[in-house]
């Protein structure tokens, strides 16, 4: 598990909101967009839950994603920001779900201080049930004369997003799908 400094630190956090394994670890959404994730881990993590309600107040940017899961391997360290969503369409894509990631950076600076470590990678997650970006039931995709990738479309399917952040303007990212009729998946760090 983690050095004693680190478990001391977690200690300051309300219980309630942290948890910490080197297992498994269940993100949840409930009400209409009902999702159930199950993160297996390889290494020793530290998540801390239901981010959105509970970020620092004084960052400018509002928005922040759901989750934040440290990971510590070989005491190098990595973020993972995980955003669950039942619909990613072109505008949540660029008007919500990626500032939600930047308020989640901020979050993430401040805990990083907290914890008393230095992180070396962010990796972003959208977990979602439905992609209306690629909709190929969509008949104006189909079209052959208007099939067009906007710069959304590029984004959402490359591994790498495009978002400005301090000084870094690209992040690895990851699709995460759920099943669409229960919301359930499974996903290995």
């Amino acid at each position: 598990m983690f050095q004693a400094g680190i478990q001391e630190r977690i200690q300051l956090m309300e219980p309630a909101l942290v948890e910490s394994s080197d297992k498994c670890l269940y993100l949840t959404e409930k009400g209409e967009g009902k999702a159930e994730l199950e993160v297996r881990l390889c290494n020793d993590c530290i998540l801390i839950r239901n981010l959105e309600n509970n970020k620092l107040e004084y960052f400018k940017n509002k928005k922040c994603a759901d989750y934040v899961m440290f990971e510590s391997k070989d005491d190098i360290w990595k973020v993972h920001i995980f955003e669950m969503k039942r619909t990613v369409k072109e505008e949540t894509w660029e008007k919500e779900i990626k500032k939600q990631f930047c308020g989640a950076m901020q979050n993430v600076l401040a805990f990083s201080g907290v914890l008393g470590i230095e992180i070396e990678d962010i990796v972003l997650h959208t977990v979602y049930r439905n992609d209306k970006i690629n909709d190929t039931a969509n008949p104006v995709r189909q079209h052959p004369g208007i099939r067009h990738k906007s710069r959304s479309m590029t984004d959402w399917n490359d591994e790498e997003i495009s978002l400005v952040f301090l000084d870094k303007k690209r992040f690895k990212h990851d699709k995460i799908k759920l099943k669409i009729d229960t919301g359930e998946g499974q996903y290995c760090l």
